[in-house]
């Protein structure tokens, strides 16, 4: 893909990379304008909004956006406080820095809300061309109401962003769920791009330890609570077992005192950047994505950027049957699809795993060669 000018990115943190895409812009743009904003209350006192200048991908500027913290019990609540900020805020910098560096070409985005603040901006003639690459969707039902509802408001963003001048989606799921309930016609046809991986596998041997790896936002939709739960029946079959989770989020606390005077190491690394991040799960042995199957949860819909992180370092997963991704598990041997609610097949799945691991290690490998970022990306902005 030949190099655009300039790129406005809006993402919220720790997503800004996922799948190698800020890497990609940055290689392909010569000027990104890369907003990250907060959502979750992560553990550390990192400011997550921030606007980052990067002219040849080197960093021009980092401005401090306002931010404010909030308990988790209020967050759904002040929600959309936090939205009108975060509109201001990227609509007054990016008509700072286009008076300095002229209109930019794209505005980027892969959350329905900011996507809409880009169509706004384009109409202010802020920006050229609008992409909306459709990470997710979000059913408007849910046990609490606040958050039901703030989904059902969330859904109108997401109605009206699909019309931006290039949509984009992670998986097909998500593109025929808007053609049946008519917010895109049937007849046409959309790119499907998936999150990409990265290659940072190396060779190792078969290890003796069993190691679990977690990388994500800490929240219980996750499944974190499948291992934890079970962790007296999964000791028993493994002596040598040890639990790295990587990431932060709103259920921490929880899962930290479920782990008090634990039966295995449990190890809460937080949220971790650049080398020790990839150095922790390069010496995991599986990776964890054992989603709850809840109608409510939104991964159903979306594309596992953990799973991309853990075949990008060569690890074989265990997951449950959420996303449609699984059916690549499936049919490429890199890891085994479980029920949730079968702690015998979890246990059994390790083992096969064990028993075979360079096997399944090397499907792992080949099913990530098949998505590197590198190899997928260019249909995200260009025609056809």
């Amino acid at each position: 893909m030949r190099n655009r000018k300039s790129v406005i990115y809006v993402n919220y943190s720790p997503y800004e990379n996922s799948g190698k895409i800020l890497d990609y812009l940055l290689e392909n743009f010569d000027y990104v304008f890369l907003f990250s904003l907060g959502f979750y209350n992560l553990k550390n006192k990192k400011r997550y909004n921030t606007l980052f200048i990067y002219k040849k991908k080197k960093l021009l500027k980092k401005h401090l956006l306002f931010q404010f913290t909030i308990s988790s019990s209020l967050m759904f609540y002040l929600l959309p406080v936090r939205s009108a900020i975060n509109l201001m805020q990227i609509m007054w910098h990016t008509f700072r820095f286009t008076k300095r560096y002229g209109k930019a070409d794209t505005y980027f985005s892969v959350n329905a809300y900011t996507a809409w603040i880009g169509l706004i901006m384009k109409k202010m003639g802020l920006v050229q061309k609008t992409v909306f690459w459709v990470w997710d969707y979000y059913p408007p039902i849910h046990e609490d109401k606040i958050i039901m509802l703030m989904r059902m408001i969330y859904w109108q963003f997401d109605k009206i962003s699909s019309h931006s001048d290039r949509v984009v989606f992670v998986n097909n799921r998500l593109m025929q769920l808007r053609k049946e309930i008519g917010v895109l016609p049937r007849n046409k046809s959309f790119p499907v791009v998936s999150i990409g991986t990265d290659l940072l596998f190396k060779e190792r041997s078969d290890s003796k330890t069993l190691t679990f790896g977690f990388i994500g936002v800490i929240k219980k939709s996750q499944g974190i609570e499948m291992i934890l739960d079970n962790a007296e029946y999964i000791k028993k079959h493994f002596p040598q077992v040890k639990f790295e989770i990587i990431g932060s989020g709103p259920d921490e606390d929880h899962f930290k005192r479920m782990v008090k005077d634990f039966v295995f190491p449990v190890t809460f690394h937080g949220y971790l950047e650049g080398e020790s991040f990839n150095d922790v799960l390069a010496k995991c042995t599986i990776g964890i994505a054992t989603y709850i199957p809840d109608k409510s949860n939104v991964s159903h819909y979306g594309d596992p950027g953990k799973i991309k992180r853990y075949l990008s370092l060569g690890l074989p997963v265990i997951a449950t049957d959420v996303f449609e991704f699984s059916d690549e598990i499936i049919k490429s041997g890199a890891g085994i699809i479980i029920d949730y609610n079968d702690q015998k097949m979890f246990v059994s799945s390790v083992k096969k795993i064990m028993n075979n691991y360079q096997v399944y290690r090397r499907n792992a490998i080949t099913l990530c060669r098949r998505y590197y970022y590198k190899k997928i990306y260019p249909k995200l902005f260009s025609a056809g």
